[in-house]
C-alpha cells in the first residue's frame, strides 16, 4: 500500500502544467504561477486565473455564479475534461515537487509488483 498526501490541493497539480492550462483555457501561461504548490489557495487561484479566459463557456462552467457557491456549476467537469485530454503530467512535475514525488514512488511501487 502506498499512502500519499498532495501538498495543498489537486489544482496545484492541474495548473503545474501551466502551458497545457493556459492553452485550454485561452490565456497566457504569464498568468499561472510558476510554483503552484507555494500558492496557498490553489482552487481560488485557478478560479482566478480562468475569469481571464477568453472562452465564455468555460468562465461559465468554472466561475461560481454565486457568493453561496465555491465553484462554478461544471467546474469538475471542465477540470476532467482538462485532465483527460490536455494535461501533461511531465510538464506539471516539472512545476510540482510534490506530483515529482507522488509519481516516482508509484513508478517504484509498479516496478516491483509481482507479475
Amino acid at each position: 500500500m502506498i499512502f500519499r498526501i498532495a501538498v495543498r490541493e489537486v489544482e496545484a497539480w492541474l495548473l503545474g502544467d501551466r502551458e497545457g492550462f493556459a492553452n485550454y483555457i485561452g490565456i497566457s501561461t504569464a498568468h499561472i504561477p510558476n510554483n503552484p504548490e507555494r500558492v496557498s489557495d490553489p482552487k481560488r487561484t485557478l478560479i482566478s486565473i480562468v475569469s481571464k479566459s477568453r472562452k465564455r463557456s468555460i468562465r461559465e462552467d468554472i466561475i461560481p455564479i454565486n457568493h453561496n457557491a465555491s465553484i462554478g456549476p461544471n467546474y469538475n467537469g471542465r477540470l476532467m475534461e482538462f485532465v483527460l485530454n490536455h494535461w501533461n503530467i511531465e510538464r506539471a512535475m516539472e512545476n510540482c515537487e510534490s506530483l515529482r514525488r507522488a509519481y516516482s514512488r508509484l513508478d517504484e511501487f509498479n516496478f516491483k509488483m509481482p507479475n
